[in-house]
């Protein structure tokens, strides 16, 4: 605020208060006037009160504001972590692959014996469910995983989810 603001300020104040003295020394009662001439003195004032009222108010709000969106982040930082630990980039392809119904071929060689346990897995955290038919060692030498097992409600929800999170990124 400029040195003439404030001399303007004080100047229309100082008249309304004198204005208002005036009439309340009158001994008639306080009435419109003396109400307007102090509304009067205090308008020059009014938007630096105001800014004043707005900042404090506004500085509340903002840090508020900025607490909720840290732990906002937070909440999101916990959440990717857990969406890129819960399920295994290996898993998630296999759990993928029956989702939509990409062949997921197996074979006695180099990929059975870890399909075998990252299937219990994704079965255990209740993602895919086995069909009806031979048990995990009954499976035979080579095949498509898609005749074994299927993809759970639950499966359907998870990579919603993580789809959903990971087009976000």
């Amino acid at each position: 605020m400029s040195k003439e603001d404030v001399w303007t300020r004080t100047a229309v104040t100082v008249a309304a208060l004198l204005g208002l003295a005036l009439k309340l020394l009158v001994p008639e009662r306080v009435d419109a006037t003396a109400v307007a001439l102090l509304v009067l003195a205090l308008i020059p004032w009014m938007s630096s009160i105001l800014q004043r009222i707005d900042t404090v108010v506004g500085g509340v709000v903002l840090r508020e504001i900025k607490k909720t969106q840290a732990g906002q982040q937070q909440e999101m930082e916990r959440m990717k972590f857990l969406f890129d630990h819960l399920v295994p980039r290996d898993e998630l392809r296999h759990l993928q692959a029956l989702a939509d119904g990409s062949p997921l071929p197996y074979d006695n060689g180099c990929t059975r014996p870890l399909l075998d346990a990252e299937l219990r897995r994704l079965a255990d955290v209740g993602l895919i469910e086995r069909r009806p038919g031979p048990t995990f060692a009954q499976m035979g030498e080579a095949g498509d995983v898609r005749e074994h097992f299927a993809v759970t409600e639950e499966g359907r929800a998870y990579l919603e989810i993580v789809n959903a999170y990971r087009t976000r990124d």
